[in-house]
């Protein structure tokens, strides 16, 4: 029997949008430079601003290896041709076939840093702006199938008055969260600089999300002559999830859930069998060292409890920890379309990795915490 499940993590990629997703949303100053496509030597190509940033539906070399990379392969996702993921009626097609009742949506993932071989959008206002029209997109794809689809809005990070002008413009539209990079803002998420947005966000009731491979590349990434190896490519992969540490640490001792308890916020894809052991060590390094400068009402761990939570997939450790620790903090995803995920096997993956986890704790993390938070009624 299939168990119930909605997708904490999905994802709208830039390869699969429409080619007028941005053109048709921006004022005319802007359209020659949003993402548009372009047809060269090897097919269709996004560009923006003379960047090329990534082949139209096509996910390139490197990432169709492997065994989950056959996957994709063999269902067409690189093809050049398929573009499901942005058709609302393909992609409940491909998510009825995958056992997922509904899913939540982050959209162009790494295009401030360029993804899948191209480059980046590094101009902020013309970010800020790529933001918006892709935010407008959003909302109508969600109303396409409002009880399937909960598609997250994406802010600025360049100036918080932009940030704080976006997140109001997507409460208006409907939408129940926003990610926010955290990697490369104006200023460090801990900085007093951004409590206007922290602020806004509480009072509208938007979910805040943070999520991996948004940030720059590590020491185990590095390229010499142009060169990288597959040992370092994959040592990055392994540890990218865990870049969320940080976030959840500056996020912590930054105080920024002490000042606005009402405020919930999301490691999406950050796996959960390292959590544990930072909240432990979060509780032990404020109570020797930080305790005085700080001055937290609350142990650090405990507002992880109160209004953090945190994404997976395949995580078996993590799920046997959780399930004691904070059952009610993490949530399942199948990371729809990405090689990282578990589409279209995760009612295999589910049924492995919760083998002998209480019904009640299973519910919890396949479906009734996302739920709740993004007030989806299921």
């Amino acid at each position: 029997m299939a168990a119930v499940a909605i997708s904490a993590d999905s994802h709208m990629d830039l390869i699969y949008l429409p080619a007028d997703t941005f053109t048709s949303r921006v004022p005319a100053a802007w359209k020659a430079r949003v993402p548009h496509l372009v047809e060269t030597p090897e097919g269709k190509v996004w560009v923006s601003d003379g960047k090329k940033l990534a082949r139209f539906g096509y996910y390139g070399p490197g990432l169709t290896a492997g065994r989950r990379g056959a996957i994709l392969v063999a269902e067409g996702f690189a093809s050049g041709e398929k573009t499901s993921p942005a058709d609302p009626q393909l992609r409940q097609q491909d998510q009825d076939r995958d056992g997922v009742a509904a899913e939540v949506i982050y959209g162009i993932l790494g295009v401030s840093r360029g993804l899948l071989g191209g480059q980046g959008i590094s101009d902020p206002e013309l970010l800020a702006v790529v933001y918006h029209a892709y935010n407008d997109f959003i909302a109508s794809f969600n109303a396409q199938a409002p009880q399937r689809f909960c598609g997250l809005g994406c802010l600025p990070n360049h100036d918080v008055a932009a940030a704080v002008q976006e997140a109001r413009h997507c409460a208006e539209l409907g939408l129940k969260g926003v990610t926010f990079v955290a990697w490369t803002p104006g200023m460090p998420i801990w900085h007093p600089y951004w409590e206007p947005l922290w602020a806004v966000l509480e009072e509208l009731g938007l979910v805040l999300s943070f999520h991996v491979f948004e940030g720059g590349g590590t020491i185990v990434e590095q390229k010499v002559d142009g060169q990288e190896h597959a040992a370092a490519k994959g040592a990055w992969l392994v540890v990218s999830p865990m870049q969320l540490d940080e976030v959840l640490t500056s996020v912590v001792f930054s105080g920024i859930p002490e000042r606005h308890p009402q405020l919930k916020l999301v490691l999406g894809e950050s796996g959960i069998g390292w959590i544990p052991y930072v909240l432990e060590r979060m509780d032990y390094t404020y109570e020797d060292r930080l305790s005085d400068d700080l001055q937290l009402s609350l142990p650090p761990s405990a507002y992880f409890r109160r209004q953090i939570y945190a994404t997976f997939q395949k995580d078996p450790l993590g799920v046997r920890l959780m399930a004691e620790l904070a059952p009610d903090n993490v949530m399942w995803a199948n990371d729809y379309p990405h090689r990282d995920g578990t589409w279209p096997y995760s009612q295999q993956v589910i049924a492995e990795q919760f083998a002998g986890i209480a019904p009640h704790i299973v519910r919890k993390m396949l479906w009734e915490n996302v739920s709740a938070l993004y007030g989806l009624g299921l």
